[in-house]
């Protein structure tokens, strides 16, 4: 059993060494100072031995299937509390059955797992077991701002559907990129001609897996419909249209400022008083996914010249050229956002002169 100290879950003597720690000292009439004091063993005061009373926090184990999000729920039922928040890792894809089957009664957060992994390190934490990490993601959705813990909304089939087949899809290209490069180092005819037909055979896949996503997009009118506006954008094809329509279509990101640090392109100071003072850059503890659809478009719209006063711009104050281009991955995510929010499509007059 844990109890509640704050915004730590503690065993019961860590968490009674920390409580009466914190206590404030009284002073009665006569000058005798009475606190609670620590015999190695008890915590007492005047002699007498004391007990925290503390909130209770617990840790069960529940099976990711239908009837284990069914005993989860009568497990949080039976404590009856009001105003629950649920968080959780984005853990691949074996958070998504537990995240939809709760977001139907409860508050539903799905957390980056760097931002865990960074409040572990904060808390120094030298224990990574599933005990622990739950501890830590329950003390992370406790001290976190209400919005930095967005509400979960259920993706449709289609949605699901999508996401599934990008995911294979980025992987077979990954697959492609080997095979060409074992190609290229083949010094066997024999061994060239084998990973020349696996080559073949994931063109074939790739092929059938583009032809699918194609079909769920044309099935879905919203999907359909945005992923044409967000072609609007020069620089930006079908490909990477395809890409950040999925991500906008299944998040709930209420402004740009959300979307860019969703995908790691907001920028990270590291200045301190006058010994410090480090040049800005992305952060990058976002989806990598996301900057690599970006990353062409950005060098289209660079050569191009797509945002002539952007650009200039910042060539005028002698930025590098890679800078240039994370600057315009970007400006095209928040161009995205707000083609995505307004639902119209791009407007040369407000976007390309800014």
């Amino acid at each position: 059993m844990y109890y509640q100290v704050g915004n730590q879950c503690l065993e019961q003597h860590q968490a009674e060494n920390v409580y009466f720690s914190l206590v404030v000292p009284k002073i009665t009439e006569d000058g005798k100072i009475i606190k609670p004091e620590y015999n190695g063993k008890d915590w007492k005061i005047d002699g007498q031995i004391i007990k925290a009373d503390l909130p209770e926090t617990d840790y069960r184990k529940f099976s990711n299937d239908e009837q284990g999000c069914k005993n989860l729920k009568e497990w949080i039922s039976a404590k009856r509390e009001k105003d629950i928040y649920v968080c959780m890792e984005a853990t691949g894809n074996y958070y998504e059955q537990a995240a939809d089957c709760l977001a139907e009664e409860y508050h539903v957060s799905v957390i980056n797992p760097l931002k865990i992994k960074a409040y572990a390190q904060k808390r120094f934490s030298r224990v990574k077991n599933d005990k622990q990490d739950a501890k830590l993601i329950a003390e992370f959705c406790q001290t976190a701002l209400i919005e930095e813990l967005p509400k979960r909304e259920k993706p449709t089939e289609q949605q699901y559907s999508l996401k599934r087949l990008l995911s294979l899809q980025s992987q077979l290209l990954e697959q492609q990129t080997s095979q060409k490069n074992r190609i290229k180092a083949a010094k066997d005819s024999f061994v060239q001609k084998i990973h020349e037909k696996q080559l073949k055979e994931l063109e074939n896949h790739l092929n059938a897996v583009k032809k699918k996503i194609d079909q769920t997009i044309k099935s879905d009118k919203k999907m359909k419909e945005l992923t044409k506006r967000l072609e609007t954008i020069p620089s930006v094809g079908k490909t990477t249209a395809i890409s950040l329509m999925s991500y906008l279509i299944n998040s709930t990101f209420e402004n740009a400022k959300q979307f860019t640090a969703y995908a790691g392109l907001n920028p990270h100071q590291n200045i301190s008083g006058t010994s410090v003072n480090k040049k800005s850059k992305m952060t990058k503890y976002g989806n990598r996914r996301i900057r690599g659809s970006l990353f062409m478009a950005a060098l289209v719209a660079f050569k191009n010249n797509y945002f002539p006063a952007f650009t200039n711009r910042l060539k005028k104050a002698k930025k590098p050229k890679m800078l240039i281009i994370g600057a315009l991955m970007r400006k095209i995510l928040v161009v995205a956002f707000n083609l995505y929010k307004t639902e119209t499509d791009f407007d040369k007059t407000r976007y390309q002169t800014a």
